[in-house]
């Protein structure tokens, strides 16, 4: 189901001229869309590759079964706040048993701790699969290192070279942030946990829009050309399989797995707790999904809702 857009812009996407209208002019320059103009006519400029329902299906019909498949809403928006407030939305309205929502723009895309995602329009990923799961949110603790995982079994698969993870939800690619996760949950009245997984992953950034960035950063761009609908509809697939698997086995199953794609593993890194800096080895995660700290005190345990990690630099 496509959300959020202009029906004129819609016939533009399927190929068709369209008259110019001030409202649909608006519409296009607000999302930055590049179009030709010819008099009073309208057409989108090639080479942008824009969401495509029957295509993400296909893609997910192949990795979900047909049961899931059966219960899954999947939501396209053209342009919206966040995908993870909209299947959050879904979730606490029971409109949907499960939902899986991308999204082309984001004006109002979250990071982890309350930081802006940047989200233009048309080039990069944001998706998000939210669903009751039937866990206490004690036992959610290590979650986001399996969705990661998950994100990067299906880039490397697609023949990105280089990719890893960063405890607790970095996605990194040579030395740059190249995406993250980002987990809410929320506790319903009658016991059930609304729980959301949000991935946001570069494909592409102008210089304009990398300067709103306060950290190094990648793009898949800079090494392949993915195409976005096969990638979204992978990414949506895998991710269904892994939080059912979380659900039946819990962290457990995943925690030996985890220095496969820890790109820190046995390295010194500083462990950042508000104006605090700890230093130490990074000797990976228990099985809570904690952070395991090798230091001169011996191997201290850190929960990713207190702390972040960076590359060791001399203070």
């Amino acid at each position: 189901m496509i959300k959020s857009t202009h029906p004129e812009f819609e016939k533009m996407i399927a190929g068709n001229t369209v008259n110019s209208t001030l409202e649909l002019l608006g519409f296009l320059d607000g999302i930055g869309v590049p179009y030709t103009r010819l008099g009073s006519v309208l057409t989108l400029n090639p080479g942008m590759e824009l969401l495509d329902e029957a295509a993400i299906r296909s893609e997910l019909q192949h990795l979900v079964s047909e049961l899931q498949m059966s219960t899954l809403d999947l939501e396209i928006h053209r342009v919206t706040q966040s995908t993870n407030d909209v299947v959050m939305q879904r979730l606490v309205e029971r409109q949907s048993t499960a939902i899986l929502c991308a999204a082309e723009m984001q004006t109002a895309g979250k990071g982890r701790r309350g930081r802006q995602w940047i989200s233009p329009f048309g080039r990069n990923v944001y998706l998000t699969y939210g669903r009751f799961i039937g866990r206490q949110l004690s036992e959610l603790g290590g979650l986001s290192l399996v969705v990661g995982m998950v994100v990067v079994d299906v880039l490397r698969a697609m023949g990105l070279e280089g990719v890893g993870l960063k405890w607790p939800n970095d996605i990194l690619l040579g030395g740059g942030k190249l995406g993250g996760i980002l987990l809410e949950v929320r506790a319903s009245d009658d016991g059930g946990i609304g729980l959301v997984a949000g991935v946001g992953l570069n494909l592409a950034l102008n210089v304009e829009e990398s300067l709103s960035i306060d950290q190094p950063w990648s793009a898949i761009g800079s090494q392949l050309e993915m195409p976005r609908n096969i990638l979204l509809g992978a990414l949506g697939g895998r991710i269904v399989n892994a939080i059912q698997a979380f659900e039946d086995l819990g962290f457990d199953s995943f925690v030996e797995k985890w220095s496969e794609y820890n790109l820190y593993t046995g390295q010194q890194v500083n462990v950042i707790r508000g104006s605090e800096i700890i230093s130490g080895i990074d000797s990976g995660v228990d099985q809570e999904g904690n952070l395991l700290l090798q230091t001169g005190a011996g191997l201290e345990v850190y929960n990713s809702g207190e702390v972040s990690v960076r590359p060791f630099t001399r203070t």
